[in-house]
Formats: structure tokens, C-alpha cells, sequence
């Protein structure tokens, strides 16, 4: 005798009854329970926010649980855990500098620009001492500790991230020496590249399922300096174009204040970029940040005309790039090398303090050419911005003429 599987039935049956002659319940018709896995080799839950990949592994099988990803059905979910079960190593456990690798070779990395390579790739060699460690096992308080070590005097690194050392003379070396090159902290705008560096890295580990946490979002940047926007006088700028052709790169900042491009779209700028109409105007077509100041028109002072064509005449891989260097001369350059080893030196060749940057320049320009009487929307339209109010973009079309008549009325 047995008794009906139907519960709120549970009556007692022969053995060989197929179905229940009480309540006509088939006795062979429930599925098997689903069983439980291994006691430590992970498991399988649904995830709500997910409603293409719901099914979520995490495995435990190395002794310590490890999130495998998100998967559209349980099957999938499974093949993951018996997967890692079998190799716990690739993928799943990939290194700062095995994800680092991958990433540069997607499609995304590649569309970036020079200037934020440029910038991620100097972030990325301050993360050297977490190159090797496994990317799902690194915390907040890991790059927080890099970020407070870059923060305040630290080992100065080099190209490729060498040390460097000063040798018996005092002069910096990347031969190991006793004596450490101890340099300033680095300032916000230097520790912030590390954490968006890293930022986009989480993003793209979370895109491949790799981790399900963003721990570059709780690092904490020291509080940004106010800075006093500071700008050439009609005297400082006077000295720059006095030093033209006697300090190296003097001619560089000349043509800045007066062509008022970013300095990293001014260092992009090549011949084919640089224009003259039928009337005779200079012209360079150039920008990227926003869309108003993507390929906006810079028509040419006179002032800085034939300056611009003996850079031109270096015949290098942009209109202004480093002109000394020996085998690297000709060589394009980015806005940290211009700032470090042109501008900051030109600077101190005159006397003015590191307060200055590149992006005086463009404050010279804006500022002169509002005190010559220029109108709002020429200024808007040269600075790259959108105005103040409305979008000029939409109803005014600014012709080089136009602007170059702007431009003229700089002394």
C-alpha cells in the first residue's frame, strides 16, 4: 500500500494505481526536486536588475566566494561554475595589468584621443604596485593609498615608470643611486586621472561581467586648490614677443595668445589644418572639446603670421611641435610635455612664476578682446563656447571675414 503523492488527498492506495480514484491525481506525474549543490562549490540566484541576464553565479570553490557573472539562462549560470570550478584562474581572476590589456584593444579605447591616451597612460603607471594583483580583489582602500602617496613628496617616476635617483652631482638619473629624486605631490588635476583611469576600467570590467561593484567611485581626491585665474598684462605679453626667437617655445606662447585654442587642440594642429580663403585670410580650422568649439574657424592675426609659417616650415608631425631633442625633433608632443619642458622654462627664462599655464593664454585673448570692443557672439564663437544665454549656434553663421575683423582689433 502507498498513499496518494496529492497531499490534501494523502489517502491510502494499492501499489499498482496509476492515478488516485479519489482525487485523479497521477501518482508519477511531479517532477524530481531540484538538488542542491555541493556544500562549497557555489551557487545560482536571480537578480532583478537584470532582466536580459538574470541568472547570477557566484562561486565558492577556491574558499573564498567569487561573483562569476550574470547569465540569461541557469544552464549558462551552471556551465560558468563548472567552468571555474575546473580552471578558477582565467578570466574570473584576471590582474590590474590582464584587464588593463584587454581594455586597450577594444574599439572604445581606440577612439580616444591622443590627449586622454596620453593621460590615462600616466595615470596607469602610478597603479604599478597593483599591476599584478587580481582585479577583483582590489578595494578602495588600495587605490587610496596610492592616490595619498602621489598626494604628498614621493619617489619621482619617470619615463615607463622608472625611479629616478640623483646622482653624486645632484642631477636626476635613472641609475640606482642611495639618494632618491623626492619630488612635490602632485596636484588635483594629476590624481583625478588616476580615479577616472580606473573608473573607466571598472566600467569595462562590469560590461564583461568580470565584477559587480565600482570600488574607484569611494576614492576621495584632496579638496581642489582655488587657483586666481590668472592672465598676461599688456607689459608681460609685450616681454614674450620681445623673447621670441631667444627663449625656445617663446614664439609657441606668442601664437597661443592670440589664436586662443585649448592647449591640447593647439599641439594637434597640423598643416592640412591650416587654411587661406580667396581674399587672402589665414585661417586654422581646429578644436574638439564641445561641439561648439569642434572645428571651429581661428583666422590668423598678422601679428603671428609669418611666426605660424616658419613652424610650418619644421615640417613636423604637427604645425607646433618640439623643436629640440636631436632624434626627436619634428616629434608631436602632448600638453603635460609642453608644459613641463616648454612652457614652465620659457616662463622662468622671463621671470614669471609657475602661476602661469598655458591656459593664460586663452585667458589674455578672451580678456583683450572683450576690452577692444568685440561683439559677445564673435568671442563665443572663437572661444569654442556656446553663449551666455541662448545657442548662437542655431541662428548665426560665423564667416571668416567676420571673424577676422574680430580678431584684428587685438593690438
Amino acid at each position: 500500500m502507498k498513499k496518494c503523492i496529492n497531499k490534501r488527498c494523502n489517502r491510502e492506495l494499492q501499489d499498482d494505481f496509476a492515478y488516485c480514484p479519489y482525487c485523479g491525481k497521477n501518482q508519477s506525474s511531479d517532477k524530481p526536486k531540484n538538488r542542491r549543490r555541493t556544500k562549497g562549490t557555489g551557487s545560482i540566484y536571480i537578480r532583478k536588475d537584470n532582466k536580459s541576464k538574470p541568472y547570477a553565479a557566484a562561486s565558492s570553490v577556491t574558499g573564498k566566494q567569487v561573483y562569476l557573472g550574470a547569465f540569461a539562462t541557469k544552464r549558462e549560470a551552471e556551465n560558468a561554475l563548472k567552468d571555474y570550478e575546473y580552471n578558477p584562474v582565467n578570466g574570473f581572476n584576471m590582474t590590474l595589468e590582464q584587464l588593463h590589456e584587454k581594455w586597450i584593444k577594444t574599439k572604445a579605447y581606440q577612439k580616444l584621443g591622443n590627449s586622454v591616451k596620453s593621460n590615462y597612460a600616466s595615470a596607469y603607471i602610478k597603479l604599478k604596485p597593483l599591476y599584478k594583483r587580481k582585479f577583483r580583489d582590489l578595494r578602495t582602500s588600495d587605490y587610496q593609498y596610492i592616490i595619498d602617496y602621489y598626494d604628498n613628496p614621493h619617489h619621482e617616476v619617470g619615463a615607463g615608470g622608472k625611479l629616478k635617483y640623483l646622482d653624486k652631482n645632484g642631477k636626476g638619473t635613472y641609475k640606482v643611486t642611495n639618494t632618491p629624486k623626492i619630488c612635490e605631490g602632485l596636484g588635483y588635476s594629476a590624481l583625478h586621472k588616476v580615479k577616472c583611469l580606473l573608473t573607466t576600467l571598472y566600467t569595462f570590467a562590469m560590461k564583461e561581467d568580470i565584477v559587480n561593484k565600482d570600488y574607484a567611485t569611494f576614492i576621495e581626491l584632496p579638496e581642489q586648490e582655488e587657483t586666481t585665474a590668472t592672465r598676461f598684462t599688456e607689459v608681460q605679453l609685450e616681454l614674450i614677443k620681445q623673447n621670441v626667437g631667444k627663449v625656445p617655445y617663446m614664439d609657441y606662447i606668442y601664437i597661443m595668445c592670440y589664436v586662443n585654442f585649448r592647449v591640447s587642440e593647439f599641439l594637434e594642429l597640423t598643416p592640412d589644418r591650416y587654411k587661406v580663403t580667396d581674399s587672402g585670410i589665414h585661417y586654422f580650422v581646429g578644436g574638439k572639446k564641445t561641439d561648439a568649439g569642434k572645428d571651429r574657424i581661428v583666422p590668423v592675426h598678422p601679428k603671428i603670421q609669418q611666426l605660424v609659417q616658419k613652424c610650418i616650415e619644421n615640417e613636423g608631425e604637427t604645425i607646433f611641435c618640439r623643436i629640440h631633442g636631436g632624434s626627436e625633433f619634428g616629434k608631436a608632443m602632448n600638453k603635460d610635455y609642453f608644459l613641463k619642458y616648454c612652457f614652465r622654462p620659457a616662463m622662468q627664462a622671463i621671470g614669471l612664476s609657475d602661476e602661469y599655464t598655458p591656459h593664460s593664454c586663452r585667458r589674455t585673448f578672451s580678456t583683450r578682446m572683450s576690452a577692444a570692443g568685440a561683439r559677445e557672439e564673435d568671442i563665443i564663437a572663437l572661444m569654442g563656447h556656446t553663449d551666455y544665454k541662448v545657442d548662437i549656434d542655431h541662428y548665426i553663421i560665423q564667416e571668416v571675414d567676420t571673424l577676422y575683423n574680430a580678431i584684428k582689433l587685438l593690438a
